[in-house]
């Protein structure tokens, strides 16, 4: 009987935890490898993953629609499809690596966040387990290669944060371009990131230079490119025809360019305006009609652009109605193409999309609390991320740069799990500090004394 009760007292807490999070984690990515191995990218070439893979193979495609988007994740399939030739077991081979890639740079990210290791490994499980972030990788989209990037180079702003040297401050500007080129919609968050990091640290010229170096070096011949294919300075893509297509009010787009005598047509629409986005609950669907037409001449450079532009005119009250809708869909609209019903993964990816908006308000409630309940306690540094996350959701759900589908709330999510990690272990150094300064014969203030790893967090 002793012995029993010793061998039960001798059991450490900690080492089950470790050991259920590393099961989990072995679990989780021999699930991955299944599910990318069962469901390759090469088993839906069709619609967007279809263009994605043509522009990729195709690498001396100049047509206006291989314009439209940024060149990154071209390159990333152009590479793709000369390793594999399109052989479906090397594709998988391929993706199943980024897809391993990708949780782990964000648990670097979440390491560098907060200083408990525990609780990145949790973020680490999370984001390994998350459907959405591992549904996609069946598919060859943007959100493949932005999401490690991304995860990458918020791993490099907190690093940047810590060391605050020259060094890092590249490496994080460097990682944060090709995460723009990957994804435009990670341009504000590259400049909210780069920005705090210059006004908050030394060697602001030498920075400064060396920053608007690497921005010459990589967007600068792709400037080149745009203007001598489109006649216009978009090192990113070319997105004015999303712009134009999210500001009509219509529900699908019809355009047609011209350039030295050749002329192309498109056609599309976007998934969510075909979608029930509060179903079963609802059966509210947009309220968007018709066909805008749009006929641009490439060689006139920006005017019929501009004049395309000056023929909307948005009223306010049009506003508010697209962007309501926006929302709507951004925060409720199954992810497309990753929610396929017919799948397992997808089936489970369609009914989760409804935990993320109340989700993120009761992260922007536990904030508020943590941060009005603790004020000198929550450092400035400490409201980076949600300064990244509100840059992202003004552009993404306010800037009509695009008609939203449920496909662009994955930054969302991965914001919000971090937002969460933060927080966890914000709570957890004010629980350990509180009682460490609160004993009874401590005459400081709880509120007053520094959390212990805040200078690296």
């Amino acid at each position: 009987m002793t012995t029993n009760t010793a061998a039960t007292r001798s059991i450490d807490p900690r080492s089950i935890f470790v050991g259920v999070v590393y099961t989990l984690l072995v679990v989780g990515y021999i699930f991955r490898a299944f599910y990318v191995a069962e469901y390759p990218p090469s088993r839906h070439i069709w619609s967007d993953p279809q263009r994605h893979w043509e522009q990729g193979i195709d690498v001396l495609r100049d047509d206006p629609m291989a314009l439209t988007d940024p060149v990154l994740y071209q390159l990333y399939v152009s590479v793709i499809g000369k390793l594999t030739y399109g052989d479906g077991v090397l594709v998988a081979f391929y993706t199943i690596l980024l897809a391993f890639v990708m949780p782990w740079l964000w648990y670097r990210f979440f390491r560098e966040l907060q200083p408990s290791k525990d609780i990145a490994l949790v973020g680490w499980v999370m984001i390994t387990w998350l459907p959405s972030w591992l549904s996609i990788y069946g598919y060859y989209m943007q959100e493949t290669l932005m999401l490690p990037l991304m995860g990458g180079a918020l791993w490099a702003t907190w690093r940047c944060h810590r060391k605050q040297t020259l060094n890092a401050f590249m490496l994080m500007v460097f990682i944060w371009v090709l995460a723009g080129l990957t994804r435009g919609v990670c341009i504000p968050m590259a400049a909210v990131a780069a920005s705090w990091m210059w006004f908050t640290q030394d060697k602001k010229i030498q920075k400064a230079l060396l920053s608007v170096a690497i921005l010459a070096v990589t967007l600068g011949p792709l400037t080149y490119r745009s203007y001598q294919k489109m006649k216009l300075i978009s090192p990113h893509g070319i997105g004015l025809m999303n712009m134009i297509y999210a500001k009509s009010g219509k529900k699908e787009i019809q355009i047609k360019y011209s350039r030295s005598g050749a002329v192309w047509y498109y056609g599309y629409g976007s998934p969510s305006t075909g979608t029930r986005p509060f179903e079963p609950f609802s059966d509210w669907h947009t309220a968007r009609a018709g066909k805008v037409y749009v006929d641009i001449d490439i060689d006139k450079g920006s005017k019929d652009w501009d004049r395309q532009f000056d023929s909307m005119d948005l009223s306010f009250k049009g506003y508010l109605w697209l962007t309501s809708e926006s929302l709507a869909f951004l925060l409720f609209d199954p992810s497309w193409p990753d929610s396929n019903l017919e799948y397992p993964l997808g089936f489970v990816n369609y009914h989760l999309r409804w935990i993320w908006a109340p989700l993120g308000l009761i992260t922007i409630a536990l904030t508020l609390y943590t941060w009005r309940k603790y004020p000198k306690k929550f450092r400035s540094h400490q409201w980076l991320l949600a300064s990244i996350f509100t840059a992202w959701f003004i552009v993404q759900a306010f800037a009509l740069v695009a008609v939203n589908e449920g496909r662009y709330r994955k930054p969302y999510e991965g914001l919000v799990i971090a937002q969460l990690v933060l927080l966890a272990s914000f709570s957890r150094r004010l629980g350990q500090y509180t009682n460490t300064v609160t004993g009874p014969d401590s005459e400081q203030n709880p509120d007053e004394t520094p959390l212990s790893g805040d200078e690296t967090c």
